[in-house]
């Protein structure tokens, strides 16, 4: 944490930085695989309530396949194997991969797949459940149009997707909780708001600037408004909620609910 953190300036912890970089090209994503542990933020880790797992479970079969789009190095395979007859797992990252195939190759039923989500991918057999953790975030419209057909046609008609997407409300929360918390410490109001600031000059879009990085974030309502224009029903939309420490590192002990989170939503392809 930099000295300007430290003092109460930009607070945003690693999970902001890391955990939704709009990196959109496979040589972005090898850089960080070796580390993707420490600087990408562990979302199934941090699920306190268990919902992707249950849904996991839920629609589990041995009988079935299932997907893990954007896998990174395999956080979710195992648990994604465990419920399914057939695990595909795809990333745009060759070296993240190979992490993921080393780490999971107690598990003979996932086979693995150099994907680019801003491609249409029809080729590969559809599958029953897919599994798509914080992807779809890139700034750039025309992009994630693309890459939401290519999720869409990895998935079987009637088939499901459950998909986390960082969420706009939340972020603009957190900017509240900062500004209080300076506040507490002491700060006039006017230096709280300055020191909380992050750039959102394209707010209205829900792009949202972490370091420079322009990041997608969703409202609720656009969220469902986006999947529905993608042939997909929403089923269910909940919180995902995280403990205020991966928001902000030194955040205090106590600090209060409601808690951070994204958006998950469990979808069904129509057709």
């Amino acid at each position: 944490m930099t000295n300007a953190q430290r003092d109460g300036g930009s607070l945003w912890s690693a999970r902001d930085r890391a955990d939704l970089p709009c990196r959109v090209n496979e040589r972005e994503w090898d850089a960080v695989a070796d580390t993707f542990e420490e600087d990408i933020f562990n979302v199934p880790a941090n699920d306190r309530l268990g919902l992707i797992a249950e849904r996991v479970k839920r629609f589990g079969n041995k009988k079935g396949s299932a997907a893990d789009i954007g896998c990174g190095i395999g956080r979710t395979l195992p648990m994604l194997a465990q419920a399914f007859g057939s695990v595909r797992a795809s990333d745009i990252s060759g070296e993240c991969l190979a992490i993921a195939e080393r780490k999971c190759n107690a598990w003979p039923n996932i086979s693995y797949h150099h994907l680019d989500l801003r491609e249409v991918n029809g080729s590969n057999e559809a599958v029953d459940f897919a599994l798509c953790i914080n992807v779809l975030l890139t700034a750039s419209l025309a992009m994630r149009q693309h890459m939401f057909k290519s999720v869409l046609a990895q998935i079987k008609p009637g088939g499901h997707l459950l998909l986390t997407c960082p969420a706009l409300e939340s972020a603009l929360y957190a900017s509240h909780r900062l500004v209080q918390w300076n506040i507490d410490k002491g700060m006039p109001p006017a230096v709280a708001q300055q020191k909380a600031s992050r750039d959102a000059s394209r707010l209205d879009m829900g792009i949202v600037q972490l370091d420079g990085v322009a990041t997608k974030h969703y409202l609720r309502e656009e969220l469902e408004d986006v999947l529905r224009a993608n042939d997909l029903l929403p089923v269910e939309t909940l919180k995902l909620e995280y403990p205020w420490s991966s928001v902000f590192p030194e955040s205090p002990a106590g600090m209060a609910e409601p808690l951070p989170w994204n958006w998950m939503v469990l979808a069904q392809r129509l057709g």
